[in-house]
């Protein structure tokens, strides 16, 4: 597969609580990239209300719009010249794997998938944000200002959606917190679910402060506002963060290639589970915990000798955690193991979990092979990677 020209970085845009390089460059408008973007902004604001609600991105009346503005995104992405402030990101993918992404949706949404289409948009949106809230030296206005929310007519959960996508982390845990603690324990639990995950998120993820999730999910607890089922989650949470994580004072710009090969070494794993966890039973902790260590490494130290490694376990770390909790990036991953180092043999396992996920994306009951450019994409992979169906 030839390498896109725009490479989208997927580091988290918050402010972290690892120290970053202090190391800035001056770059100049590039007024032809602006304009495209300020495009994708608006088209991406006409989506809101369909981003916030699943409800809404799966009825009916709402369809035609929904693929339009989805189609619309594909040919802007596609055809969207590079500028170099992306170029100065560690970790960083192509335009090729962007555009994948989005036309992947749109093949959902009209094979109507809408729930799955939707989780792939949040995935691609995510990736946008990301980029642009972490260019160096530069000082952008969220996608979405406070009076464009509020002319939506959204429940408050769903306005809590919006602020998390957006990446408006005060205002959202503020509204999942309001959600949760007027919930009762016969509500739906999908919801209450979602809520609690987007908290877990943001204190192993974001924030990187176990304490502080311990002491949110001890609050809900001791509210005795959960069912039976999900009370035992939250409890197996709570108990994970009453450890420590897994890796004490990490600093991805000091740590040294021979002490991330001793960390990753000292995980349980095997060759299709990734890492396992013997501390505690209940894995999204140190899931999330883990992959947040191995982004932000590979962010300061994209040359390590780690690499493919590191890009199979983030793709198999994002996909356990499944994608309603972070909107999966799992082939964003996989794609980058597989172009970045295509004579590393962990490329080959990237490879079979890319078609896996093809084929999901793809194969239906009323079609039962790949499409010509699927199979012709995965054809290139498999020459790129000099992988054999023996393999």
């Amino acid at each position: 597969m030839k390498a896109g020209t725009l490479l989208i970085c997927i580091i988290l845009a918050s402010a972290p609580a690892w120290p970053q390089s202090k190391t800035k460059k001056e770059f100049h408008p590039n007024k032809e990239v602006r304009h495209t973007m300020n495009t994708i902004s608006g088209t991406i604001r006409e989506l809101g209300p369909y981003i916030a609600s699943e409800q809404e991105f799966t009825k009916d009346k709402n369809k035609k719009q929904i693929s339009k503005s989805l189609s619309d995104l594909t040919e802007l992405f596609k055809n969207l010249k590079t500028h170099p402030i992306i170029n100065t990101m560690g970790l960083s993918l192509n335009q090729t794997v962007m555009t994948e992404q989005l036309q992947q949706t749109v093949n959902l949404f009209n094979n109507d998938k809408r729930s799955q289409a939707r989780a792939k948009f949040n995935a691609a949106l995510n990736l946008c944000i990301g980029c642009h809230a972490q260019s160096p030296g530069q000082s952008l206005p969220k996608l979405f200002e406070d009076k464009d929310i509020a002319k939506m007519k959204l429940s408050g959960f769903d306005l809590a959606e919006l602020y998390f996508i957006s990446r408006d982390y005060d205002k959202a845990m503020e509204l999942y917190d309001q959600f949760l603690m007027k919930s009762k324990k016969s509500d739906d639990d999908e919801f209450i679910y979602k809520a609690l995950e987007r908290e877990l998120i943001y204190y192993v993820r974001i924030r990187k402060d176990f304490s502080l999730g311990k002491m949110q999910f001890d609050k809900y607890l001791s509210a005795k506002i959960f069912n039976e089922k999900i009370a035992e989650e939250v409890t197996g949470w709570r108990r994970a963060l009453a450890g420590k994580n897994l890796w004490e004072g990490f600093n991805p710009e000091t740590t040294k290639e021979e002490q991330m090969l001793k960390f990753m070494k000292g995980l349980n794993a095997d060759e299709e589970g990734g890492p396992i966890f013997t501390v505690s039973n209940t894995s999204e902790v140190y899931d999330l915990n883990l992959s947040t260590i191995l982004m932000y490494y590979y962010n300061s130290h994209p040359e390590t000798k780690q690499g493919a490694k590191i890009l199979y376990w983030l793709a198999i770390l994002d996909k356990r955690v499944n994608d309603d909790l972070f909107f999966s990036l799992g082939d964003y991953y996989l794609l980058s193991c597989m172009e970045k180092y295509s004579k590393d043999p962990v490329a080959k396992d990237c490879y079979d979990a890319y078609e896996e996920d093809m084929a999901i994306n793809y194969i239906t009951k009323e079609k039962s092979v790949f499409p010509p450019e699927i199979i012709n994409r995965l054809n290139g992979l498999k020459k790129l990677i000099n992988y054999t169906d023996a393999d």
